[in-house]
């Protein structure tokens, strides 16, 4: 089997995660016998090849009309039986069979401006007629994919992502470096992800001004920095009188990751609207306690794994949140749920089932 992936986002939050973690579980497989990526220029996972992997260097910048036409001229050099594109801009004129991962619906749902949401609702209505198959990471982003375009229902079905063993409660031999390296507090509540505004990053602040009262030495770490998109946080924490009980830590490598994961004292997660949710898995899988809303599609990765309170309910998230930290029985237990949470999800079985929705388009495209 030979199959195109356009993975230029592979270091694009949850999106590379999941490139990243498909095309290599894909290339250890052997019934595929090519993987063509396309690859952004300087592109360090994909450069030189390994295996079945043949990336291609696509230089069109994304979210342009120049990217859809010369990618699908690109893609015609070479002999494929199926392409995925594990975003919502498809390449055009293409010839072979079309699978589509659409992640989630955010640009309409939370558009930055009436075009950008236009714009948003164009790509993804000519994605979804033109795939035989489209993947979800999420029952939550399936139902509101055929909300927004009912013709999808009887070809949109789930895959949740998976894990990384890197993402263990064990400790390494370099946490204390790396927690040295960060000046990571002692005590400390820790999140991951951008700072938009459906991230709801003012409602912790709000939560996180009231828990400080009653904990002295706790913190709030961050991934991110102060001016990262939707960069009022900093300015917030300002307002509020916490900025020094903030920390912006930037980027991180999975490495720095799952040290900040384990030594957390609770992860917090006050989205209001996630396809999958990376992070509280990941947080799972160290071992830490997660607090989070029980919005879009946090439940199916969440389960029981987690205390999950009603969306916006700023008193219900500090009720739990201070429970946790008032009681270290409870952090222990909650760290247990969700490590054995975190176990269902495996990028084995995605792969797996991947390569089953690979199967079945071939199969329909050869009767």
């Amino acid at each position: 089997m030979r199959i195109g992936i356009d993975a230029r986002k592979e270091w694009d939050g949850g999106i590379g995660r999941y490139i990243r973690n498909l095309v290599s579980g894909l290339e250890g497989e052997d019934e595929i016998t090519q993987v063509h990526a396309w690859v952004k220029p300087g592109s360090e996972m994909f450069r030189k090849g390994f295996g079945s992997l043949r990336p291609h260097v696509e230089r069109a910048g994304l979210y342009s009309l120049w990217e859809q036409v010369s990618l699908g001229q690109k893609i015609r050099r070479f002999v494929m039986d199926l392409f995925h594109e594990p975003h919502y801009v498809i390449p055009l004129f293409l010839r072979i069979p079309l699978i589509v991962t659409i992640h989630d619906i955010i640009h309409l749902v939370f558009p930055r401006t009436p075009v950008h949401k236009l714009y948003a609702y164009k790509q993804i209505r000519y994605a979804v007629r033109r795939a035989r198959v489209i993947i979800t990471p999420s029952e939550f982003s399936r139902r509101e994919l055929i909300k927004n375009f009912p013709e999808v229902e009887n070809k949109c079905v789930v895959i949740f992502h998976g894990l990384e063993a890197f993402f263990s409660p064990e400790p390494t031999e370099r946490d204390k470096e790396i927690k040295d390296d960060l000046k990571l507090p002692d005590s400390f509540l820790f999140y991951v992800g951008n700072h938009k505004p459906h991230k709801n990053l003012q409602q912790l602040l709000e939560v996180c001004r009231e828990i400080f009262k009653g904990f002295p030495d706790l913190h709030l770490c961050l991934t991110g920095a102060r001016g990262d998109e939707g960069g009022t946080v900093y300015r917030t924490a300002c307002r509020y009188g916490i900025e020094h009980r903030v920390r912006f830590l930037g980027k991180l490598e999975n490495e720095a990751l799952s040290t900040c994961y384990r030594h957390a004292r609770v992860f917090v997660f006050p989205s209001l609207y996630e396809g999958f949710g990376f992070p509280p898995l990941e947080a799972m899988a160290c071992g830490t306690p997660v607090v989070a809303f029980a919005t879009a599609s946090l439940p199916e990765v969440i389960g029981k794994g987690g205390l999950l309170v009603q969306p916006r309910d700023g008193k219900a998230f500090y009720q739990a949140l201070f429970s946790i930290l008032e009681r270290e029985d409870l952090r222990r237990s909650w760290g247990e749920k969700g490590l054995v949470q975190a176990r269902k999800f495996r990028w084995e079985r995605s792969i797996r089932e991947h390569l089953s929705i690979y199967r079945q388009v071939l199969s329909e495209s050869s009767v």
